[in-house]
């Protein structure tokens, strides 16, 4: 019996121990679960707090204190919608009773820092299930203020001018279809008003382009300071700005607006030191008189600025139904130009360059004429820059390019060996990539010696990216040709740069030496004209005066040292046929 007791006993305390041990691992187990929980909830980024059904905070975390700027005692047993914006309270409302009904929300929703302003968070909130029941809602919320204000951001850059802070295409034409539906509604009129600062890309090209940013700036901050709230002033693109107004009782108020930009912009802006005053072309057109879409209204106000542009600078003018006849006439001439190097209506007139030293010819500029059969001859003055506007320059110099190389080879044999012929280059020609495989091409095909080709290019399209211009003139110089820069002296940063072109000639402009007289050597015309011309022999560059249309500006030129001159008074521009009685003419007469 004692035996029997014995090993009862024994068996009841090997499982009083067992159970011990069990209840000991249970708790070491709960003790971890629990460190594990405290240190998710403690020690979390993301601010986590607990609410009762009431919606009263029993708990939170360290973040929540480090975020919003409050220690924890001031937050428990309070309500947490008190932290909610006002705006966002009646959806944090709705999420955390979906939440106690055991469906987990997430919402974003701007909260009170404690110094009284608002942060944003993403929030998501989880029902706190015990024994089968809700008994409150966990909250876990991130803080993404930063992450919207930079969407904010991104999406006002996708609506908006990053120079000017004003709204951009997009956006203005977006504004301006629901201006025209309110329009419809109300029965009242809107204006379109297209806007181009005159003569901005001599600014860029003179001071710079940071200088063109400030005074594009300056414009928008002008602008905007005479415009009402039923309007909208955009930058469109580059230089060109937009304004749309709304509600107008009549036209005559789109046209007393334009007047109140013109006398914004007038206004001086002073930079580096200097005053300068801004001045801009505008177009209007007004709905519904003028288009019942915003492109049609967009397009006539663009074919009035044309039309203002041409009467002058910081001229305004209404769209009237007859400038459609001008777009019209301008859309059937570039389609003319398209054909008119394959019809054989192009053809070069040659004008002489003379040495003053010997009063021989030794060079001819060519220039490009185009006789159309129903146009007749139209003035280079038209098709130029619209050859320019539309890019079909690049063909038709590529084209004079090729047939004044060809002729020079034809004078070569019948006139004189040592003739050289001088073309002109326009910016977007220079500008391509392939510009100088087109010379070489050129100089192959027509087999003359490089030395006797002279490419003219202009000021302005050195100064616009003087890097780039150089690099170029370098490789056409490596060809053995020789560049001249035309216009000199009409802009204004070219002096500084000048050392650096790897130039021949430079010819002096005409509006220089239109007011040369022997009696008056004192006048700027001739002071400037004289600095030019010592300056290019201080350079070893030959000096050029273009537009000699008296024998006194002859004169006065020779006096003043000047190597060769063109114009009027030398020789007229002639066709290829009459070159070699011009060149006779002028070497029977100097020998």
């Amino acid at each position: 019996m004692m035996k029997n007791d014995n090993e009862e006993i024994m068996a009841l305390s090997h499982l009083v121990k067992a159970s011990t041990n069990e209840m000991m691992k249970l708790n070491a187990s709960l003790q971890e679960s629990e460190q594990r929980y405290k240190s998710l909830f403690d020690h979390n980024p993301d601010l986590i707090y607990s609410m009762d059904l009431a919606g009263v905070i029993t708990s939170v975390n360290a973040s929540l204190t480090r975020l919003l700027g409050y220690r924890q005692q001031e937050v428990l047993k309070t309500s947490a919608i008190t932290y909610v914006l006002e705006a966002d309270q009646l959806s944090v409302i709705n999420c955390f009773n979906q939440s106690i009904h055991e469906r987990p929300q997430s919402f974003t929703a701007k909260l009170f820092h404690k110094k009284g302003y608002t942060l944003e968070f993403c929030i998501t909130n989880l029902p706190i299930i015990v024994n089968g029941e809700v008994v409150g809602v966990y909250g876990i919320g991130k803080n993404v203020t930063k992450q919207k204000e930079a969407e904010e951001k991104i999406a006002h850059l996708a609506f908006h001018d990053l120079l000017t802070g004003l709204p951009n295409r997009n956006l203005f034409e977006q504004h301006l279809d629901k201006c025209l539906r309110k329009t419809v509604e109300a029965g009242e009129k809107t204006a379109v008003i297209f806007i181009d600062l005159d003569q901005f890309k001599m600014v860029n090209e003179s001071l710079g382009h940071q200088a063109g940013d400030q005074f594009l700036k300056y414009a928008a901050k002008q602008m905007k300071k005479r415009i009402g709230r039923q309007s909208m002033l955009s930058r469109y693109a580059g230089d060109e700005f937009m304004l749309v107004i709304n509600g107008l009782s009549g036209a005559e108020e789109a046209g007393r607006i334009s007047r109140k930009l013109s006398e914004a912009l007038a206004v001086p802006l002073s930079y580096h030191g200097q005053e300068f005053v801004l001045t801009a072309s505008m177009g209007i057109s007004i709905y519904p008189d003028d288009g019942l879409t915003s492109d049609v209204l967009i397009k006539n106000a663009g074919i009035a600025l044309h039309r203002a542009k041409e009467k002058g600078r910081g001229e305004w003018e209404f769209f009237k139904g007859e400038m459609n006849e001008f777009k019209v006439e301008r859309l059937t001439m570039e389609s003319f130009l398209r054909h008119a190097i394959s019809k054989d209506e192009l053809s070069l007139y040659f004008q002489p360059q003379i040495s003053l030293d010997d009063g021989k010819v030794i060079a001819l500029e060519a220039l490009v004429r185009w006789n159309h059969p129903r146009l007749g001859i139209v003035s280079p003055g038209l098709f130029i820059p619209l050859a320019e506007e539309t890019g079909l320059i690049g063909h038709i110099g590529r084209w004079v390019l090729n047939e004044a190389c060809r002729q020079l080879k034809k004078w070569h044999e019948t006139i004189n060996s040592e003739l050289s012929i001088s073309v002109n280059v326009s910016g977007r020609q220079f500008q391509k990539l392939d510009f100088v495989y087109e010379v070489k091409e050129a100089l192959q095909r027509s087999k003359i010696d490089p030395r006797f080709l002279h490419l003219e290019l202009t000021e302005s399209m050195m100064v616009e990216n003087v890097q780039y211009g150089i690099n170029i003139m370098r490789e056409l110089k490596e060809l053995g040709i020789k560049i001249s820069i035309d216009d000199f002296g009409t802009g204004y940063s070219s002096l500084s740069y000048l050392k650096d072109f790897p130039i021949d000639i430079l010819k002096i402009d005409q509006s220089f030496i239109r007011n040369l007289s022997k009696s008056d050597h004192n006048s700027t015309d001739a002071a400037i004209v004289r600095a030019i011309i010592t300056m290019c022999k201080g350079l070893s560059v030959t000096a050029l005066a273009e537009g000699v249309e008296t024998k006194q500006q002859l004169l006065v030129l020779k006096d003043y040292g000047c190597d060769h001159v063109q114009g009027f008074f030398i020789g007229k521009p002639v066709c290829a046929a009459e070159v070699e009685n011009l060149f006779h003419t002028y070497h029977t007469k100097s020998s």
